[in-house]
Formats: structure tokens, C-alpha cells, sequence
């Protein structure tokens, strides 16, 4: 009877520790997008407020999971009040809404005042969540008797804790973004931590009086086993643990960067990448069924090689949507390799907490190369080339046998890559057709000594090292030569930037762009007859034109949020001045150094460096309003589109910046948003007439001029009355439903506004 019951006992502590680990992952992973999406418009709703939103958690897990370490080699008793004081701790912090307090002054780096906003809003309670699946885990551990059981009940439940973060993912942007308003969501995530604190609570005390329940011996006996020392770690098992945790993460954000930026600038696109990779945690570690060597490490020999193939396509040959496909299912390739190989060698539950805390920082690791190191130090997405290599190389290591010759190969092959940086221009066809001969060679040798040895690790081994070896030479060397047209390659954190050439320099016809991934920020032909015509989404009949050239006082007052390579600047007359606000500065340097569209203007031109949403607001306080009589905003065309530059507060700080005769221009041209019924919706919030101005040139046209679409609000009934203005642009019907929402700071609905067609 006393039997039943402990056994009932005990099943009721497991229902409330993974009930305990499910809410706290997904907390976790539903107050990262919250937090970063209520302080981003403090910042200027750059990249580099996300990045470093993803450094500061990573770390803060990374603490978490050495607190987590240390903590679980403490009785249990201990552990149970430390972390209750921590959770109690935490609770004070609530609710998750940052203080006004913490709003730059727009003096000095932002990046310290990011991560202080971040640790004083929800650095514990963030601290609370991220310990304490492990410390459950290692709790449920003494549950349960034998290492085998203790171990496949553990490490279920960190796959548990990952479908939990999936979950998180899908009801974030799907359910909980479009419905509600950002404090709404605050408020609600701050209910939750005390729910996940009353049941990480009620868990240790269930633990605990499971444990104080057992007989005598057998609690002696437990408590025996967990005094135990375990075996001693080898440095090998947790560098490759380290190594396969940051080789995740690093495959998890290039391929995320790439495909959102260099494929398709496709809205959310990043939540697939992401979604496999938490899928591979889940199959995993939910057991050993679901990861096969034979299956993922050839499908990772055949994938990685191939995508080296693609960045090695300077025309991207393949369809968007095939090239969507092969990097995620490479992707998903790569992480169940990293992620079986770390289920493997996962230790037993005594090692538990060390093995979490080597996976953070794995992931910390490959986190700051991807997202600080490699923009800073890299001027293309070098970090990609290098998560395709590294699995073969983890491979061969995996696979090492006593035959040397499988080193001695695994040399050659390293030198037959290392080949790729010295080629020529003169020889490179030459060298080309030389190293594809002897890596075929080597390829059919090493599967035919392996099979005739019966050595299939040797031979896995091989292959990965001269899978190794060819993304090696597909991927860098493609960076190292560079195409013809490329002019300039240059990165950093708003992304990579190339100024390409078309024809022969000096040729009348000849032209250069700025590309920003896939996504054009000018072009400008630079022969002397047509150099100063405004061209691409700005020519003389798109909504830009049509706002500057309709009604025009003299001198005029241009405002304009987005530089591109300045082509706005061709409609500049003498006396006028234009106001560039770019926050980007390699943008600037290359408008500047390559384009003369600036140097050209008979304007004044300025440059102001920084986001414009916050300098505007610097300047209405320091110095009054700009009086514009245009102001342009330019800066949605691509996937992450800032959209606190589109809400209500935002389009209130305009028309104290513009004169009672302005003009508002919004450049709305994109593939995959339409954004036209949320600025009719704003306009009419704010009393302003809506005009859209959409235009599609002839095609061949030598100005180069392309389809654009704009939206422009004004109150000027001498603007609206004007000729070019009656007969380009067009009345807005309002909008229903989901586009018809009112965005402001607090809520905004971009899966409302997608062209789902």
C-alpha cells in the first residue's frame, strides 16, 4: 500500500516538474520578441537592437545555466530555498514594461543603454526561467531509480522544454501580435511568471516529500547514488559538445541572414529557420529513434557542398522558392547532425547540469560571432561558408580511426581547399578544372578503399573532410574573386552592403546600384546625359516626384528618412535644402564615393547620421520644427521593415515637423506588404487626405526607372487641387478588417497587412 502510494506520489511530482518546464520554456521564448518590440522604437528599430537584444539573452543563459551547475550540486533542501528566493525576487520586477525612465537622451552608444534597459526590465526574472529547466531536470533525476530511466525520463523532458519554445514561436507572431497591444501582452506575460513560479515552487516541494516519503534504505541508497562521484569529464567530450552547440546556433542565424536578405525579403520568413532548429531538439532528445547516422551525415555530405554551389552562383540560378528549400533543408540537416551527435553523448543525469551549461555557452560562442563579431570584422556572410564546412570536419573527427592514411587524405584535402585562395585570374579556369579532377579522384579512392576495408567511419570521416574542403573552395573562393561588376562589398550591423557596375565605365549607358541583400537603395546611370535624372522608385511620375514637383514654393524644405544613394537630391534647385536621415553610415560612405547624385544637387544638401524617428524628436526639442514642406519616408521596402516609423506617435511627430501646406510621401513599394490601407488608416486618425500614386514604366527605359507605389497624406486643399496631382494620383478607399488597424507604438499587425496571393 505505502508502495502505491510513493509510486502515486512520485507521478504526481513528474506531472508538476514538466508541467513546471513546459511554462517556463515557453515564457522563455515568448518575452524575447515582447521585450525587444517595446523598446525598439526607443532605439531607432535597427538591427542592432535586435542583435544586441539576442547577445544580452544568451548571456543571461548562460548565467542561468552556471547558477543551474553550481546550485545542483547543493542538498536539496538548499537549492529549494535559493531559488524560491530568486523566483520571489524576480516577482518584484514585474510587470515586464520598461520605465520611461530609460529612453536615451541621444547622447553617446545606444548599445549600453539597450542592455541596461534589459537588465533592469527583466534581467531576474528572464534569470529565474532559463535556471530552472535544468535544475528540474536534475530534480526529476532523483525520482526515479537506475541511470538508463533517470536518464531517458531527463532528457524528455528538455525535448519538452524545446516544443514548448516551437509553440511560443508560432502563438507570438500568429496569435498574440495581431490581437494585442504590447502592454496587454506585458501584462499577461507577468501573470504567467507567477503561475511558472507557483508551480517551480510546488515541484521542489513535491521532490522533496517524494524523496522524505521512501524507506530508509532506499532513500539511503539515492542519496548515495547522487553523492557518488561521477566519472571525470574528458576535455574532448566537452569541447565537442561546445562545438557542436555553437555550430547550431551559427548554421541557425547565416542561414537566417541569408535567406531573409540575399533569397527573398519575404516578412517572417526568419521564424522557419528557427522552427527547424527547435524541431531538431525535439526529435533528438525526445529519443534515440528519431536521429540516424546513415540518414543525416550523407544528407549533410550532399547538402552542404550544394549550397556551397549556390553562393558560389553569382546570378542565383535557382528559383526563390527551390533556393528557400535546399538551405533549409539544409539547415535542418546540419542541426540534426549537431544536435544527434550531442543527444549521443549526452552524460548521465549527474553531468546533467554541466552538459546544459556547455551547450549556453556553446551557443553564447556561435551566437557572438554570428551577431557581433562576424559584422564588425567580415565584409560578406563569411560566418555561412564556415557552418557548412565545419560539419565534415566534425565528422572526420567523429569517425577518426588508426589509419593514417585517413589523415594523410584529410591533409591533402585541407591543402586542395587551402588551393582556392591562391588562384589567379589568369589561371583560375585552369586551377578550377585541376582541383574538381583531384577531388573526384580523391573521392572515388577514399569510398573504394573504405568499402574494400569495410572501414565505413574511415570512409564517413573522409568524405566529411573533402566535403569540408569543397564548401571551402565553392564558398570563399567565390568571395575572394568576386565578379567583375562588383565594385564594393562592405558589412555591418544593418546588413551587407554591394555597389555594383554595369557596362563599361565611362560609357554613357553605363550605371551603378546599391544593394542591400536583394533589396535595390538606388541606381544612377552615370554617363553625363543622363547622371542628374532621378531614376528607379524616384523618377519625375512616381508619388516622390509628383509630391516635390506638384504646388512647389521656392526655396523648398525637403525631408527625407532613408538616404539610398541620394537620388532625391537630383530635384534640388538652388536655394533649396534637402535633408537626408540615414542610419546607416556605410550607406552614406557609398552614396558619397560612388554616386554623384549628392555632389551633383544644386541644393543644399545635409546628411544626418542616425534614426530618424529619434533625431527628429532631438531636433523638435533642441530647435523647434524642420518646416518641411515635403518630407519623404523611404524606408519600406524591405523584410524588417521599421515600423515605428509608420505609427500614430511617429506620423504625430511629422506634421509638428512639416508646414500646414505640407506634403507627407510614404514609399510602400514591396512584393510581399501592403502597407496602403495602415498609412489610410493613419491619415484618417489624423485628419489628412490620402493619395496613392502608383506608376509602371515602359520597359527598356533609359532612366532606368522602376513599378513604385506611394501613399501621401496632406491637409493642402491647393496640393490636392493641383493638375499633376488630379491626374496621377488616386483616392483611397478605407479599409476593413485587419488592415483597417490603427498601428501606434504600442501595437502594429504586420501578418494583417501580408499579400498572402
Amino acid at each position: 500500500m505505502r508502495k502505491a502510494a510513493n509510486a502515486a506520489r512520485g507521478g504526481g511530482a513528474l506531472a508538476l516538474c514538466a508541467s513546471t518546464i513546459f511554462v517556463s520554456a515557453f515564457l522563455l521564448f515568448l518575452v524575447q520578441p515582447l521585450i525587444a518590440r517595446q523598446i525598439l522604437p526607443w532605439f531607432g528599430g535597427s538591427a542592432a537592437v535586435w542583435t544586441l537584444c539576442l547577445v544580452f539573452f544568451q548571456v543571461v543563459l548562460l548565467l542561468g545555466y552556471f547558477y543551474a551547475d553550481r546550485l545542483s550540486r547543493r542538498p536539496l533542501r538548499t537549492q529549494a530555498v535559493v531559488h524560491a528566493l530568486l523566483l520571489l525576487a524576480a516577482c518584484t520586477m514585474l510587470p515586464v514594461i520598461p520605465d520611461a525612465a530609460w529612453k536615451p537622451t541621444g547622447q553617446g552608444d545606444p548599445a549600453a543603454g539597450v542592455l541596461a534597459v534589459l537588465a533592469a526590465t527583466v534581467g531576474l526574472p528572464y534569470l529565474a526561467v532559463c535556471t530552472t529547466g535544468p535544475l528540474v531536470q536534475s530534480w526529476v533525476a532523483r525520482l526515479h531509480a537506475g541511470a538508463e530511466l533517470r536518464q531517458a525520463k531527463v532528457y524528455r523532458l528538455f525535448a519538452l522544454s524545446n516544443l514548448a519554445a516551437l509553440a511560443a514561436l508560432v502563438v507570438y507572431p500568429f496569435v498574440l501580435e495581431p490581437v494585442f497591444a504590447l502592454r496587454v501582452q506585458a501584462v499577461a506575460w507577468s501573470a504567467g511568471f507567477g503561475l511558472f513560479a507557483v508551480l517551480a515552487i510546488a515541484s521542489v516541494v513535491a521532490v522533496v516529500a517524494v524523496e522524505k516519503a521512501r524507506p530508509a534504505q532506499a532513500g539511503a541508497e539515492a542519496a548515495a547514488a547522487s553523492a557518488a562521484p561521477a566519472a571525470p569529464l574528458s576535455w574532448r567530450d566537452q569541447l565537442l559538445w561546445l562545438v557542436l552547440a555553437a555550430l547550431g546556433t551559427v548554421a541557425l542565424l547565416a542561414v537566417s541572414a541569408f535567406i531573409t536578405q540575399d533569397i527573398a525579403s519575404v516578412p517572417m520568413l526568419w521564424i522557419v529557420p528557427l522552427a527547424l532548429y527547435l524541431l531538431s531538439f525535439v526529435l533528438c532528445f525526445d529519443s534515440d529513434f528519431w536521429y540516424r547516422r546513415w540518414l543525416f551525415w550523407p544528407a549533410v555530405l550532399l547538402l552542404t557542398p550544394v549550397m556551397g554551389w549556390y553562393l558560389n552562383t553569382p546570378q542565383r540560378s535557382l528559383p526563390i522558392a527551390a533556393a528557400i528549400g535546399l538551405y533549409c533543408a539544409g539547415l535542418f540537416a546540419i542541426c540534426m547532425f549537431a544536435n544527434g551527435e550531442l543527444a549521443r553523448a549526452r552524460p548521465g543525469p549527474a553531468r546533467l547540469t554541466r552538459f546544459y551549461l556547455l551547450l549556453a555557452l556553446g551557443g553564447a560562442v556561435g551566437g557572438l560571432f554570428a551577431g557581433v563579431f562576424a559584422p564588425h570584422f567580415f565584409n560578406g556572410y563569411w560566418e555561412l561558408p564556415a557552418s557548412l564546412a565545419v560539419p565534415g570536419l566534425v565528422m572526420l573527427w567523429l569517425a577518426r580511426a588508426r589509419q593514417q592514411w585517413v589523415w594523410l587524405v584529410f591533409a591533402f584535402a585541407v591543402v586542395l581547399g587551402f588551393g582556392a585562395f591562391l588562384k589567379m585570374d589568369a589561371v583560375a579556369v585552369s586551377l578550377n578544372v585541376f582541383h574538381a579532377a583531384v577531388a573526384a579522384l580523391s573521392c572515388f579512392a577514399a569510398g573504394y578503399t573504405a568499402w574494400r576495408a569495410r572501414a565505413w567511419a574511415a570512409g564517413a570521416g573522409l568524405a566529411g573532410a573533402l566535403a569540408a574542403a569543397a564548401v571551402a573552395w565553392l564558398s570563399v573562393s567565390s568571395v575572394l574573386e568576386a565578379d567583375n561588376r562588383t565594385l564594393l562589398r562592405v558589412r555591418n550591423f544593418y546588413g551587407a552592403l554591394r555597389v555594383e557596375q554595369f557596362g563599361i565605365p565611362g560609357a554613357l549607358t553605363s550605371s551603378r546600384r546599391l544593394m542591400h541583400g536583394v533589396i535595390s537603395h538606388g541606381e544612377q546611370v552615370m554617363g553625363a546625359i543622363y547622371r542628374r535624372l532621378p531614376t528607379t522608385y524616384y523618377g519625375p511620375q512616381s508619388g516622390a516626384g509628383v509630391a516635390l514637383r506638384a504646388n512647389r514654393a521656392a526655396p523648398q524644405r525637403v525631408g527625407v528618412i532613408g538616404l539610398g544613394v541620394g537620388t532625391l537630391a537630383a530635384y534640388g534647385r538652388a536655394g533649396d535644402t534637402m535633408r537626408f536621415y540615414e542610419i546607416n553610415p556605410l550607406v552614406t560612405a557609398a552614396a558619397r564615393a560612388h554616386f554623384t547624385f549628392l555632389a551633383d544637387s544644386a541644393a543644399h544638401v545635409e546628411v544626418v547620421p542616425g534614426d530618424a524617428r529619434l533625431l527628429l524628436q532631438q531636433e523638435l526639442d533642441a530647435q523647434g520644427p524642420q518646416r518641411f514642406d515635403v518630407l519623404v519616408v523611404d524606408a519600406f521596402s524591405g523584410d524588417a521593415i521599421p515600423m515605428h516609423l509608420m505609427t500614430r506617435e511617429a506620423l504625430a511627430l511629422y506634421l509638428r515637423h512639416l508646414k500646414p501646406t505640407g506634403v507627407i510621401a510614404f514609399h510602400i513599394s514591396n512584393r510581399h506588404l501592403d502597407l496602403a490601407p495602415v498609412l489610410k488608416r493613419l491619415g484618417d486618425d489624423a485628419g489628412l487626405q490620402a493619395l496613392r500614386v502608383r506608376f509602371e514604366p515602359e520597359r527598356g527605359n533609359a532612366t532606368l526607372e522602376h513599378t513604385s507605389d506611394y501613399v501621401l497624406l496632406t491637409r493642402d486643399a491647393r496640393f490636392l487641387a493641383d493638375p499633376m496631382v488630379r491626374e496621377r494620383a488616386e483616392p483611397m478607399e478605407a479599409a476593413s478588417g485587419a488592415r483597417a488597424a490603427l498601428w501606434t507604438d504600442d501595437f502594429s499587425n504586420l501578418l494583417g497587412v501580408l499579400k498572402w496571393q
